[in-house]
C-alpha cells in the first residue's frame, strides 16, 4: 500500500488489486482498484470482475479496537454500491499463541 500518491495508469489486473492510501483526520481510507478477476468474495462463488472498487476506512475507537468499514463497487457485477462493517480488535489473552495458515488452492 501506497500513502498519498496515486493509482498508475491501468489497464492492470493484480491479484490484490493497487492500493493506495491517506489519512482522513484519524480514519485511514484506502482507494484500491486494478484487480483481476480471478478471486472471489467467498467459497461460494460470489464474484467479481476487474472494474472491483473498494474504499476501506479503518477508524482507531482505542488502543485496542479499529473500527472497518469497505464499500464495494463493481457495475459489472451489482446494480449499486453496497457496504460491509465490523470491528477488528485486538487479542489480549495471556500467553496468545496465532498458529500459522495453511492456504490450500481446493484445484
Amino acid at each position: 500500500m501506497y500513502i498519498n500518491s496515486k493509482h498508475p495508469a491501468g489497464p492492470i489486473e493484480l491479484w490484490m488489486g493497487d492500493s493506495r492510501a491517506q489519512w482522513d483526520g484519524a480514519t485511514l481510507v484506502v482507494d484500491v482498484i486494478h484487480f483481476n478477476d480471478e478471486t472471489w468474495f467467498d467459497r461460494a462463488g460470489n464474484y467479481h470482475s476487474t472494474g472491483l472498487h473498494l474504499v476501506e476506512r479503518y477508524s482507531f475507537v482505542d488502543r485496542d479496537h479499529l473500527d472497518y468499514e469497505v464499500t464495494v463497487e463493481d457495475p459489472t457485477v451489482f446494480s449499486r454500491p453496497w457496504k460491509m462493517s465490523m470491528p477488528i480488535y485486538r487479542r489480549l489473552e495471556k500467553n496468545l499463541q496465532i498458529l500459522d495458515y495453511e492456504c490450500h488452492s481446493f484445484d
